[in-house]
């Protein structure tokens, strides 16, 4: 089971009425089914049938494609051409989806009928107060639920949807700190420096900085990770994890060594925290290795590959995978 990105990815900066519509349409239907309540049901409904070979969990990096890309494939196809064809790829994924989130994914797979392999990303950003914390993409309302399904329910009984934040809850956000090399601002500091189409070099240093220059700490963020390798430890399959490439070529371009210093530190906080869960377990380092030239857009700070960038993952993930599905390793890659 592959799911194919939509065709109006593409077309909503063209578009804006269109997008506009689309996201009225999602609200209403996250009111009566939350998107990743949503997700969580196929993903239940796949395991107990027996489809999953492969698990393929991740983020908003998954599935983007640049407007100008010959190789249209996502990522996810990307990956999935990289193994054999024998091996169907179920993926789930989403914008900011997270280690929390993941958990919740994992709880219902069907003991019986367990995937031979799961793959996840790793991605400093969303371990990061802007993220962790957001009213929508901090996905809490969806996590919590999830958490509290029982893995045997009904199918009908994984249904669940979610009042939009309010403005107090924005409000509230918008007071927690943030600091970063622009400052010990809160988080609305940077918003309302930010809102608007400006894109000039003082703009995109400042996306940069909100978006990266957070410091991933001791505490619940972490703990997250830890608990997603416990998780992934008992699950007792292959497991493949990479780091989300950060455009720290750029950014240290924008803020010195210290941006290239900061990410390092942070993906290694993340990976130290999933093997305190897990145990041994090799990370595929790749979140320090792409260049400016491989990301669709490096005025926007996200982590979204062009069709270069997109094979240059794809091809590192699937070596793992590679590994992980050869039946003469013995446990796939674990330590």
């Amino acid at each position: 089971m592959r799911l194919r990105p939509s065709s109006w990815l593409h077309r909503v900066p063209f578009r804006p009425y269109v997008s506009r519509t689309a996201d009225a349409v999602r609200r209403q239907i996250g009111r009566i089914d939350n998107a990743e309540v949503r997700k969580a049901r196929g993903l239940a409904r796949a395991s107990r049938a027996g489809r999953i070979d492969g698990l393929y969990m991740g983020d908003s990096a998954t599935s983007f494609v640049a407007g100008h890309d010959t190789d249209r494939r996502p990522l996810f196809e990307m990956i999935a051409d990289e193994i054999s064809p024998e091996v169907r790829l179920t993926t789930v994924h989403g914008g900011s989806y997270t280690p929390p989130l993941y958990d919740a994914f994992l709880r219902l797979l069907d003991p019986a009928h367990m995937p031979r392999v799961i793959i996840l990303p790793l991605c400093a950003r969303v371990r990061t107060t802007p993220w962790v914390e957001h009213p929508t993409y901090g996905h809490k309302n969806a996590i919590e639920f999830l958490r509290h399904v029982d893995p045997a329910a009904r199918l009908r009984q994984i249904r669940r949807g979610f009042p939009r934040p309010t403005g107090e809850d924005f409000a509230d956000f918008y007071q927690l700190p943030h600091p970063t090399w622009a400052g010990d601002w809160t988080i609305g500091d940077y918003v309302n420096r930010l809102k608007g189409a400006r894109q000039d070099d003082d703009w995109v240093r400042l996306l940069y900085a909100y978006h990266h220059g957070g410091v991933v700490t001791p505490g619940p963020a972490l703990d997250a990770v830890t608990a997603l390798g416990e998780r992934l430890r008992s699950l007792n399959t292959a497991v493949v994890v990479y780091e989300t490439p950060i455009p720290v070529e750029k950014g240290a371009e924008m803020h010195g060594p210290e941006f290239r210093d900061l990410a390092e530190c942070n993906l290694e906080l993340l990976g130290a925290a999933l093997r305190k869960g897990y145990g041994p377990i090799e990370v595929v380092r790749t979140g320090l290795e792409f260049t400016t030239a491989e990301f669709i857009d490096w005025r926007d700070g996200s982590e979204h590959l062009n069709q270069r960038g997109r094979l240059h993952l794809a091809e590192r993930v699937g070596a793992a995978l590679r590994t992980a599905l050869d039946p003469r390793v013995h446990g796939g890659i674990r330590g």
